[in-house]
């Protein structure tokens, strides 16, 4: 442009007048970027042909040759492996930078990226299908093709242009690699010698970031249960100075150990004080279920191994062990068994010695926990060694027996069919996990992940028993690995419509007095409070509320009547005094159906009155030795 139309010959004598091409020294990329195209230019009219044909033109020659350099780098570079690095399935940036001998970006400069196989952690040729790549063009964005070798070689190519900063930007992927290192390079395409190189790595998470692995990988170092308890990776084979077998899971070989070694000092890849214990990894498991820690951390559970706990079956004295792919558990009774092990990061330097139940609701002189039906029971499990320390994420099971009532006749349901289901439990873990439990029968026992101790050494619980009769239940605690260590404690749901006697055939917590026109009235006696020796108006009472209630007449001297039960009839109170009862009688639980609670009062014709407390209807018609009522008596 600076000499145009022929004054290229007119001013400076170059024979441009021929209509010749003349060569550039810049190629430019295809249209699919896969390779480059040599640049020709006629100088007569500044016409420029761009072709892969190998043409002879004319030629011109620079004064100074061109000083350009490449560089091939990545934000992702990790110093220590002298390589980018990137998981598989992540997109890993790479920049091309050319720039000229004084440091300056060159724009529109022909650039080709390569690779070459694919190697493993020992730099052996990795020729599965593992090794293809996929590169993306994203700064000038030319789209994305693949990136793969063959068998033996490879030929694939990325052709660009650097922008008007002098780059090129690109992301690489390798979404079905093994973990593997590849060799890149960055290459002048006018001046093949002018290069950069730099390896790129993709790792996987089923092998570890170990010399000792055969891939390239970023298992994690640690894994820690949701009780806290931390282990450490599975060891590879080759990280063990002996085994007593070996798998092959996920490209990577893993030891077998025999259920005698891990009881030997020095044997394994750990002592048994850095083993886990069956609770341990169940609660692992639970965790992750089905396949999950193969999947979350890498671990060679697909392998189906078992895998080794350092506590024995509490019943036989077996080598315990658990299936971490299918959570399958089960016992070994020999020593040259075999199993996969792995390791805690901190040694367990407690053994539980003692277990205990409690409740801050326990009632000593009942020697049992005791609430109202309708609330909810506190219980704490605690687990101790022998100094008195607590000890954490330790397994347990929780079960119940029979409810009874006060009377220990076993209660399964009630005498009609609202109290079905009188008996069922209801548990809430509360910590060190939350978790609900419906214990209907004594066949249901509370296990499972959530049945372990918390980092303080206990778990805390609420237990209902909402539709209770006024039942005391047992419930017992045992270790899951030492079923020896156990506790008990009885637990009791009241009803407010059962006196607290033991007389009572339900337990209760019915109020005994309340006021009443500035009187205290007693409530009502049960058949069995009635004195030996008396005549009772009914045999057995009257039977209301799961209660059998005794009678009274007003005045008999042959049969139970006020006098024998307040010491006096002036001590029953009077009519007035028990229309006011009707206001609050409800919330004390005293028996009302069937019968009016007797009074004092006298009426026409040597009758007494007396009042319904469901409906607080008067009755004055009582015949004070053949009508029968409730009698409460004035304190």
């Amino acid at each position: 442009t600076d000499y145009p139309n022929g004054a290229l010959t007119t001013t400076l004598g170059l024979p441009v007048a021929s209509g010749k091409y003349w060569g550039a020294g810049n190629s430019v990329p295809d249209a699919t970027h896969s390779d480059s195209q040599f640049q020709y230019v006629r100088l007569s009219d500044n016409n420029t042909l761009t072709t892969k044909a190998n043409t002879a033109t004319a030629q011109l020659c620079l004064a100074k040759r061109r000083d350009l350099s490449i560089e091939l780098t990545s934000s992702a570079m990790d110093a220590d492996k002298g390589a980018p690095v990137a998981k598989k399935g992540e997109s890993l940036p790479l920049t091309v930078t050319v720039r000229d001998g004084s440091g300056t970006p060159q724009p529109n400069t022909a650039i080709r990226l390569g690779r070459t196989l694919s190697i493993d952690r020992a730099g052996v040729v990795d020729g599965s299908s593992g090794g293809g790549m996929v590169l993306t063009s994203v700064a000038p964005s030319t789209g994305s093709m693949t990136f793969n070798c063959t068998v033996s070689s490879c030929t694939s190519y990325w052709y660009g242009i650097t922008d008007e900063d002098g780059k090129a930007q690109l992301e690489v992927t390798q979404d079905d690699s093994r973990g593997l290192r590849t060799p890149l390079q960055a290459m002048l395409v006018d001046d093949p010698l002018t290069v950069s190189d730099m390896d790129v790595i993709f790792t996987v998470i089923t092998s570890p970031d170990s010399e000792k692995a055969k891939y390239w990988g970023h298992m994690p170092e640690t894994v820690t249960n949701s009780a806290g308890v931390k282990f450490r990776r599975p060891l590879l084979a080759a990280e063990m100075t002996s085994n007593s077998g070996t798998y092959l899971v996920n490209n990577e070989t893993w030891p077998l150990v025999t259920a005698a070694n891990t009881e030997k000092a020095g044997a394994t890849g750990c002592d048994v004080e850095y083993q886990p214990l069956s609770g341990d990894l169940q609660t692992l498991y639970g965790d992750n279920p089905d396949g999950a820690i193969g999947t979350n951390y890498g671990w060679p559970v697909a392998g189906n191994k078992s895998w080794w706990a350092a506590d024995r079956a509490p019943n036989t004295g077996y080598y315990q062990f658990i299936n971490l792919n299918s959570g399958d558990k089960g016992t070994a009774s020999s020593s040259t068994a075999t199993g996969a092990q792995v390791c805690l990061v901190e040694p367990r330097t407690s053994t539980p010695a003692s277990i205990t139940l409690t409740s801050t609701a326990m009632d000593g002189a009942k020697n049992a926990a005791v609430v109202e039906k309708g609330s909810a029971m506190p219980l704490t499990v605690t687990v101790k060694d022998s100094s008195g320390n607590p000890v954490a994420n330790v397994g347990f099971t929780l079960s119940r027996g029979d409810s009874k009532n006060r009377a220990g006749t076993v209660v399964t349901d009630g005498d009609v069919a609202a109290d079905a289901g009188a008996d069922d439990l209801m548990l809430k873990a509360l910590t060190p996990a939350s978790a609900s439990q419906s214990m209907t029968t004594t066949g249901i026992v509370f296990t499972g992940t959530t049945g372990t101790t918390g980092s303080d050494g206990t778990a805390t619980f609420t237990l209902n028993q909402d539709k209770s009769l006024g039942l005391k239940t047992p419930l017992t605690v045992k270790l899951t690995d030492n079923t020896t260590l156990h506790a008990s404690l009885d637990v009791i749901f009241m009803v407010l419509t059962s006196p607290d006697t033991d007389k009572a055939l339900f337990w209760g917590n019915m109020a005994d007095t309340t006021s009443v026109n500035g009187k205290t009235l007693h409530r009502p006696w049960l058949q069995a409070e009635l004195l030996s020796g008396v005549t009772p108006v009914f045999t057995n009472g009257v039977h209301t509320n799961n209660e059998y209630w005794a009678m009274a007449h007003t005045v008999d001297n042959t049969k139970w009547d006020i006098a024998k039960q307040c010491g006096s009839l002036s001590k029953a109170p009077d009519n007035n005094d028990l229309l006011t009862l009707y206001h609050s009688i409800s919330s004390l639980g005293w028996p009302t159906q069937g019968y009016p609670y007797l009074s004092k009062s006298t009426s026409s014709g040597g009758m007494y009155c007396g009042v319904d407390e469901n409906t607080r209807n008067q009755n004055c018609a009582i015949k004070p030795a053949s009508s029968a009522g409730y009698a409460t008596c004035v304190d």
